[in-house]
């Protein structure tokens, strides 16, 4: 009792950092411009920043508040609106859509993913409109979008799957009495690769070919995975052989200031 009365009472309470949006909003987006049609089947994920939104908290006030339902009508309208081809770009438009539409909103923060769909191949040739399930991961992009103009982008892909039958091994770590484990240099490496890359310079997204990197970056990492098509390249761990990728993809995309890999 006596330390429960040293206990100093207060009932000062204050709204820390808030956001608050729509999460899972499925989007496809068919491009017929042409008789070879392009596919874009996205999730979104939207959550705005606004000091107005304490209120929502405090009073109940839902003067300043966007409604979820219109942030996913927006990513729908603003699908067609925009050219959705690279999601990078075309997400930093919609964030700058709906803030100068809703002048309070200080923050729009996007996640954007695009599951793999590739062209069919119909007697060797590949078909005009229709398309398979892709094995090339997910690619996707994280955009922070602010109203005094600052833009952060992110961009990779995940749930890559890769494996290699043989060169590669694991040996030299610790043993103790509860190790099983055998060091080997003779072993099948299968993993799922996590690959997400930072842009540095921003200053003209237009003149940032967003795809073109996206597709540097897998296709380098493929190749130093695998090596030559005939001998191949050995990897004394996974951790070593995606720092290698890294440092490669590093060198080969100098719009990129970080870059980070996870098995």
């Amino acid at each position: 009792r006596k330390a429960r009365n040293n206990i100093k009472m207060t009932t000062q309470v204050e709204i820390g950092p808030n956001r608050y949006g729509k999460q899972n909003v499925q989007l496809l987006r068919v491009v017929r411009d042409t008789a070879t049609h392009e596919v874009y089947a996205l999730n979104c994920a939207m959550l705005l920043e606004s000091k107005d939104f304490s209120r929502h908290y405090t009073d109940g006030d839902h003067s300043t508040l966007v409604p979820t339902e219109t942030q996913k009508n927006t990513l729908y309208v603003l699908s067609k609106k925009y050219p959705i081809e690279p999601i990078e770009r075309w997400g930093v438009l919609v964030a700058r859509d709906l803030m100068a539409r809703h002048t309070h909103v200080e923050a729009v923060n996007l996640n954007i993913q695009r599951e793999p769909w590739d062209r069919a191949q119909v007697g060797g040739k590949p078909h005009n409109h229709v398309f398979v399930a892709g094995s090339s991961g997910t690619r996707f992009t994280n955009l922070r979008v602010q109203s005094n103009g600052n833009v952060k982008i992110s961009a990779g892909f995940k749930d890559f799957k890769i494996m290699k039958t043989t060169q590669s091994g694991f040996e030299g770590f610790i043993r103790d009495e509860y190790t099983t484990l055998k060091p080997t240099k003779e072993r099948v490496m299968a993993t799922k690769i996590f690959c997400e890359y930072e842009f540095g310079n921003l200053q003209d997204l237009d003149k940032i070919d967003f795809s073109k990197i996206y597709e540097a970056v897998q296709q380098c990492t493929v190749e130093h995975f695998a090596g030559d098509a005939v001998t191949g390249v050995y990897s004394p761990s996974v951790q070593k052989t995606l720092y290698d990728i890294a440092k490669e993809v590093i060198g080969v995309c100098y719009h990129k200031k970080r870059n980070r890999k996870r098995k």
